[in-house]
């Protein structure tokens, strides 16, 4: 069994790399999120979540989002090739499930052709 867990090493924690992916990335929208790739200089696959006052007023509601969306991540990222990914939520993702978030996240990084096609059909679920 494969142990998947973040670390410091997969997120993208400064305001730079986040500028760099938001101005060389390309950018594919979802119902749920938007989600921002470019290739990685440093040849990891690494992902950064933005969910600012935009998306509520409310911290609890950004924080689910965001948990969500690392969540997905993290269980995605064994069979994702090497980039770095920029995640940003919608409003509609305040009602979603995980597994739902999780399924749209495998489409998304499928048409970005980063995720093979069967695991975008069916996607981890754990």
């Amino acid at each position: 069994m494969v142990k998947r867990t973040l670390g410091k090493t997969d997120k993208i924690r400064f305001k730079s790399e986040f500028d760099q992916i938001r101005q060389n990335g390309v950018k594919l929208v979802g119902a749920n999120m938007l989600l921002v790739y470019s290739p990685a200089p440093d040849d990891r696959l690494r992902c950064g979540v933005i969910c600012g006052k935009k998306y509520s007023l409310l911290a609890v509601k950004r924080n689910r989002a965001r948990r969500l969306l690392w969540e997905s991540f993290r269980l995605l990222k064994g069979q994702t090739q090497t980039c770095h990914l920029l995640l940003i939520p919608r409003r509609q993702m305040e009602n979603a499930m995980r597994q739902e978030v999780t399924r749209e996240l495998a489409r998304l990084l499928q048409k970005a052709g980063l995720l093979p096609q069967v695991i975008a059909d069916f996607p981890p679920e754990c």
